[in-house]
């Protein structure tokens, strides 16, 4: 058991001969006391501030244990937090994948159904084309053959006879009827000069100006034909040729379109 201040102080020593001197030693001891309760309160604020620093040791190590629960908590939330993202990340990337490869296998067979399509139309205007093409030359064989045979016709020696003007045929009617006598009869028949009749004093004045008339009439006829027919040969000449233009473009397009497909 500790010795008390108090002890120390009520401490009594027997007297004996020649000893210490009683008043140094109370003197002494009453130093010793003060020393030592001091020592005791100083020992005691010790003991309280250990205590106290034991007891926030102890409120900072409950806090560490808990921060510390609190933090792997976290870390583990926040593991799981991550792998939770990872994983959606990667279901996100996936279906994307499988929706972009989708649109990608649709896009390509579009692309093949429509090259396909373009293919066979191309195929079929060009068919259509050259089959056109031997129509137009049979049309333009048939038409140059019945063109070269209508002017064949025209050009024809005796169409001089058939337009000839009637005046000539008047004035030429004696010496007609003179070779009709000879050849039937055998006999030349002659005609005085001085007896010549101009037969065209057959004809009144009026019935001469109205076949002037009709002859020039007639002739305006033949020129108007002859006009229609140079215009209407320029005319077939040239739809032929934009025939065969328009052709060659359909051709050369439809060749165009099978090169680019």
């Amino acid at each position: 058991m500790a010795i008390t201040s108090l002890e120390i102080k009520d401490k009594a020593f027997a007297h004996k001969f020649r000893g210490y001197d009683v008043d140094e030693v109370d003197e002494f001891l009453d130093i010793i006391v003060q020393d030592y309760e001091d020592l005791v309160r100083v020992n005691h604020e010790q003991e309280s501030k250990i205590k106290n620093l034991e007891e926030r040791l102890t409120y900072f190590d409950e806090m560490k244990d808990s921060l510390s629960q609190s933090v792997l908590i976290a870390q583990d939330t926040a593991e799981r937090v991550k792998q939770a993202a990872n994983d959606r990340s990667e279901n996100i990337v996936h279906k994307a994948e499988q929706e972009a490869q989708h649109l990608l296998d649709e896009a390509k067979y579009k692309a093949n159904e429509n090259l396909r399509q373009a293919t066979d139309n191309a195929k079929k205007v060009a068919v259509e084309t050259e089959e056109l093409k031997n129509k137009t030359r049979v049309f333009h064989q048939r038409l140059k053959s019945t063109i070269e045979s209508q002017l064949s016709i025209v050009n024809s020696s005796e169409w001089e006879d058939i337009l000839r003007p009637t005046a000539t045929y008047l004035q030429t009617s004696d010496e007609a009827f003179k070779e009709v006598v000879q050849s039937a009869l055998g006999e030349v028949v002659t005609t005085p000069e001085e007896d010549e009749v101009d037969v065209t004093r057959q004809f009144s004045p009026e019935e001469m100006e109205e076949l002037q008339r009709r002859i020039e009439e007639a002739n305006r006829e033949l020129a108007e034909t002859q006009a229609f027919e140079t215009l209407d040969e320029s005319v077939l000449g040239l739809n032929l040729t934009n025939a065969e233009i328009s052709t060659d473009d359909s051709e050369a397009t439809s060749t165009e379109s099978v090169d680019i497909l």
